[in-house]
Parts: C-alpha cells; sequence; structure tokens
C-alpha cells in the first residue's frame, strides 16, 4: 500500500460522502495486530431458527415432527434427501448448514437458544423489532442513536488514529449505527469513484490539482484523494482470499468478501456490518428440509464459512466475532393445513462465532414446544434478552465496560459464559 497522509485522510469525510456516496473519518481501535472486532450479520425478515437449529431428539423433536409435518427438517432415513445434521446432541443443524456445523464441531461457533426481545416487549412487526433490536433499547423506538454508535462513542479503545474504523458493507448505514456518521459504507466497489471510467484517472488528477492549496477544504479534498489511492491501491475487485478459500458468488458472498479483505489490509477496522434479507416464509418456505429455505440457508452458511475461515487462515481468528441473528423468529407451527410456511414469532437463536468464543457448546434457554412451553401459546419462547449476548461481547472480547451507555435502562447484566475467563479483554490482547 502506498504512503498516505492519515491526518488529512481523517478529514475527509463530508466531501468523500459527496463525491462518492462513501463516508470514512475517524472512530476507534486498538492496533491492528491486536484490535477487537465484531461482525455484525443481520438476517432481515425474521428467520426460521428452529429450522437452522432443528431438534435432532427427545420430547421436543416428537413436538416439532407433529407440528411442522410438511416444512420439518427429517431425521436421516431411507429415501430422506436433506436429513438434518447430526453434532452428537439433542439439536442438529440445518442440512444445507453444513458450513456452519463445520465450524461449531471445530469448536468456533456457539449457539445461543431462546433469544429475544424481552417478553414484555415482543411485538411481531418486522419494522418495530427490527428497529428496537438495532436501537438496543427495547422500551423505545425514539432513541435517537443506535447500539453499534453507543458502543463506538464509549469504548475506552477508541485512539483516533484509525483509517478505516467502521464498515457497512451495504449501501446504506443499519439503525444500529444511526448517528454515527463516519462509516466506510460500500454497496458497490466498482462505483468508488467521483467519476469512475474511462477517465477516472485524468478526473481524480484534475480535482487534485484543483485543490492542491492548504485551507480546509483543499485538505479535505486531499484527503478524499487519499482514499481513493487506498481503495485503488487495494484492487478490491482481485482478492484472494487465505487458505484457498473461494467465496459463493453472491452478493451477500461479495458483502462478506470485502469485509474479510479490508480487515485483513489493516485498516484498523472495529466494527462491520451487513445484511441478508428474504426471511420472511409465510408461504413457501419448503418441505422436508428443501426448497427456497434450503437455498437462504445455504447462502448465510457457506458466506460465513469462507469469511471465517479466510479471516482464520489469515491469522485473525481471535480478533474477530461474528455474530448472526434476526429481527425475531417464526410460529412454531407451520401455517395451516399442510402448510408451507411459518408466520411471525418472537424467540430465536443467535449464533456467535470467533476465536475467541467457546464454540461448540449450546448456551441460553431452549424452553420447549409443547402448548406450555410455548410463548402466548405460539412462539418459541424468548427466554434470553438479546442484549445479554451482545453485552457479553461488549464487555469481554470489545473491551468496553460502560455497558449502561452502550444498553440504557439494562440492568443487572450476567456474563453468558461463552468467553473463556482467560481470554477476557484486560487492557490489551496478547
Amino acid at each position: 500500500m502506498t504512503n498516505m497522509k492519515r491526518r488529512t485522510f481523517l478529514q475527509s469525510a463530508a466531501l468523500l460522502s459527496a463525491f462518492s456516496g462513501v463516508k470514512v473519518a475517524r472512530a476507534g481501535g486498538s492496533a491492528p495486530s491486536s484490535q477487537p472486532i465484531i461482525i455484525d450479520l443481520f438476517m432481515r425478515g425474521g428467520m426460521d431458527g428452529l429450522n437452522v437449529v432443528p431438534p435432532w431428539s427427545g420430547p421436543d423433536r416428537t413436538v416439532y415432527e407433529q407440528i411442522r409435518p410438511n416444512i420439518q427438517v427429517p431425521l436421516p432415513g431411507a429415501n430422506i434427501t436433506n436429513p438434518v445434521l447430526d453434532i452428537g446432541e439433542v439439536f442438529g443443524f440445518h442440512p444445507a448448514a453444513s458450513g456452519l456445523r463445520d465450524l461449531y464441531l471445530s469448536g468456533d461457533l456457539a449457539i445461543i437458544h431462546g433469544t429475544g426481545l424481552p417478553q414484555n416487549n415482543v411485538t411481531r412487526s418486522h419494522f418495530d423489532a427490527m428497529k428496537l433490536v438495532e436501537l438496543g433499547t427495547p422500551t423505545s423506538l425514539s432513541t435517537v442513536d443506535g447500539w453499534l454508535t453507543r458502543h463506538l462513542n464509549s469504548t475506552p479503545q477508541i485512539t483516533g488514529n484509525e483509517v478505516i474504523p467502521v464498515l457497512v458493507s451495504a449501501g446504506s448505514n443499519p439503525i444500529s449505527l444511526q448517528s454515527y456518521y463516519n462509516a466506510l459504507t460500500v454497496d458497490q466497489v466498482s462505483g468508488y469513484h467521483p467519476n469512475s471510467g474511462q477517465f477516472e484517472a485524468q478526473h481524480a488528477a484534475s480535482i487534485a490539482d484543483m485543490y492542491a492549496g492548504n485551507s480546509a477544504l483543499d485538505l479535505s479534498v486531499s484527503g478524499a484523494m487519499d482514499t481513493l489511492a487506498i481503495i485503488n491501491e487495494l484492487d478490491l475487485d482481485n482478492y484472494t482470499p487465505a487458505g484457498g478459500v473461494t467465496y459463493p458468488d453472491t452478493s451477500f458472498g461479495d458483502q462478506l468478501s470485502l469485509i474479510a479483505q479490508l480487515i485483513r489490509a489493516d485498516l484498523n477496522i472495529n466494527v462491520a456490518t451487513a445484511d441478508l434479507g428474504g426471511w420472511d416464509t409465510h408461504n413457501g418456505q419448503g418441505d422436508g428440509g428443501g426448497g427456497f429455505f434450503f437455498n437462504k440457508v445455504t447462502d448465510m452458511s457457506d458466506c460465513v464459512a469462507a469469511m471465517y475461515n479466510d479471516l482464520k487462515a489469515a491469522g485473525l481468528a481471535d480478533q474477530v466475532t461474528v455474530v448472526i441473528h434476526s429481527e425475531f423468529g417464526r410460529r412454531a407451527r407451520q401455517n395451516g393445513e399442510g402448510g408451507s410456511g411459518t408466520d411471525h414469532g418472537s424467540g430465536n437463536i443467535m449464533l456467535v462465532l470467533g476465536g475467541r468464543v467457546n464454540g461448540g457448546q449450546s448456551y441460553g434457554n431452549f424452553a420447549g414446544l409443547s402448548n406450555d412451553d410455548l410463548f402466548d401459546g405460539e412462539d418459541v419462547s424468548p427466554e434470553i434478552d438479546y442484549r445479554q449476548v451482545y453485552s457479553t461481547i461488549v464487555k469481554e472480547v470489545l473491551g468496553n465496560p460502560n455497558l449502561d451507555q452502550v444498553f440504557p435502562g439494562y440492568n443487572n447484566h450476567v456474563s453468558m459464559d461463552f468467553v473463556p475467563s482467560d481470554m477476557i479483554f484486560r487492557g490489551g490482547f496478547d
């Protein structure tokens, strides 16, 4: 990478936004060799966690087969094409989630059962649930900033010397970064230029010549041009993943590949986010573990596994913690007589992945599938406040003790214990 003027680069946010729809400026992180990074992946639309991690055995398996006669993920047997993937426990993985299954068995991935909004704040509205989760204030939809914004503004790990501390691999910032204006938001790498095309180099050079002075505006433009030089130097369209990893040729694969590439470029990323939508499976979900849902899970599982294995092969597993979540789960029962989908629910799974995660285990509380165990007689019960999962990561991995600022109103936090005690952040990483 060519040398750049860091100070002018950090002043370039406003003008760069005008040039390219991309925002870059300062936020936080420690040295590139040790900084903790959270990668937040939102499965938008209400992912059916009960089919991503279905019961394998026990009384819940019996009820599961009764209440989902068509869309159940079947057990292995004769003439079964899409059986549950066995992990030697009472739950297994969806047949399309072999990437996640392998990460679980390798000890990198943990399953958190029964997560969601607090029971008194449950809503089955997509818009409200997504907003409440991302704001981090489940009792209020009017909070002015997102929970990731408050983490970035309160963490003692901020130094102010970071190049690209926050990466949004999408077209716009999520609500979790609401009121945070310093994220690098990249939708299409090919469009990262004030005037891309045949004469892009000449246009960039002309702009640099026009603003070659020492005024604040000149310095801002100079910083923007430095940013363009960095992106061009990274050659984002010709990335070679580590360890022989191949990313799926999907939009989600492109998003996660970009995240891995910029993390590997030592640009001081602290937070990265990406979305995968399309999980609102009221109908056409797919019977017998197949169909539409199989394809959605394949995309999620294969892309996440590719990104993590890429970073792990590059020696960065201990720096990253990946969180996979949705705004809510689905109803326990399939729709109608012979129905092919599920309506909006509440409780769900969260998946946490990383080198500092005590994986290969399940956490949380799965209340059960009998009528008496279901929330409102309909849903997997949300027994674990989703903020408890995030707070464990924020405090024990990201090194931010200020949970009262990150999640105002959330009191008496108890660790989820998926971070080994000898790995808890204590002022620095090894």
